[in-house]
């Protein structure tokens, strides 16, 4: 396996919108991840314009409302997994 070198990151828990694979946690279109990652870094409306030529792009937002806020209210890794085991997403923070 190739090391990279820095600190490595992954996308906190998220729900998909996509058709493919609504409601799933961790199973975003590249598109739904790389929005999430605007969106938490604060270019929200630049989230919400990668995702506006899908259908599904408003449920993205209305499924992750309350956990992308948390995440972007987070000022470390330890209040990314805070916000998981708030919203009871336990079995998604094994992998930090």
């Amino acid at each position: 396996m190739t090391q990279f070198p820095g600190t490595n990151r992954k996308l906190p828990a998220l729900m998909a919108a996509n058709p493919v694979n609504y409601a799933r946690i961790g199973k975003l279109s590249t598109a739904e991840a790389l929005s999430a990652a605007l969106h938490i870094m604060g270019f929200r409306s630049q989230a919400r314009e990668l995702l506006s030529p899908f259908r599904w792009c408003e449920t993205f937002f209305d499924l992750n409302k309350e956990l992308l806020t948390g995440y972007a209210r987070a000022r470390s890794e330890e209040g990314v997994v805070r916000v998981e085991l708030e919203y009871g997403l336990e079995t998604a923070c094994t992998d930090v």
